[in-house]
C-alpha cells in the first residue's frame, strides 16, 4: 500500500496484453515491465541481389513511372509496389526514387 497525497493506492494484478502473465498494475498499465522493454532485432543478412520483380520495378522507376502506372503495367496493387520499393530501398541503401534511378543508371554504365 502506497500513500500519495492523501489517497491510498492498492496495486491490482492484471494480465499482460502481450505475454498473458499477471503483474501488479498501476493506473492504466496494460503491458508488464518485461514486455515494455524494446526487443532486440535479429541481424538478418541483407543481400544486394535484386529479384526479378524488383529489377522490373527499378527499371520502371528509372523511366519515371508513378506507382499507379507501375502497378497497372505489372498487374499488381499500388500497396504491393510500395512494399517492393521499401524492400529495394533497404537492400540498396537508398532513400528515395531519385537515388534509386541514379543507382540503376550507374549499374547500366558499369555493365
Amino acid at each position: 500500500m502506497v500513500k500519495q497525497s492523501g489517497f491510498v493506492y492498492v496495486p491490482t494484478l492484471r494480465s499482460c496484453y502481450r505475454c498473458g502473465k499477471e503483474f501488479p498494475a498501476t493506473d492504466r498499465e496494460r503491458v508488464c515491465a518485461v514486455c515494455r522493454k524494446p526487443r532486440e532485432r535479429k541481424a538478418c543478412p541483407t543481400t544486394r541481389a535484386l529479384g526479378f520483380r524488383e529489377r522490373q520495378i527499378v527499371e520502371l522507376v528509372q523511366q519515371a513511372k508513378l506507382n499507379k502506372e507501375i502497378a497497372y503495367e505489372l498487374h499488381l496493387t499500388e500497396g504491393t509496389i510500395k512494399e517492393y520499393l521499401n524492400r529495394i530501398f533497404r537492400k540498396l541503401g537508398v532513400t528515395n526514387r531519385t537515388e534509386l534511378a541514379i543507382w540503376a543508371y550507374r549499374q547500366k554504365d558499369a555493365a
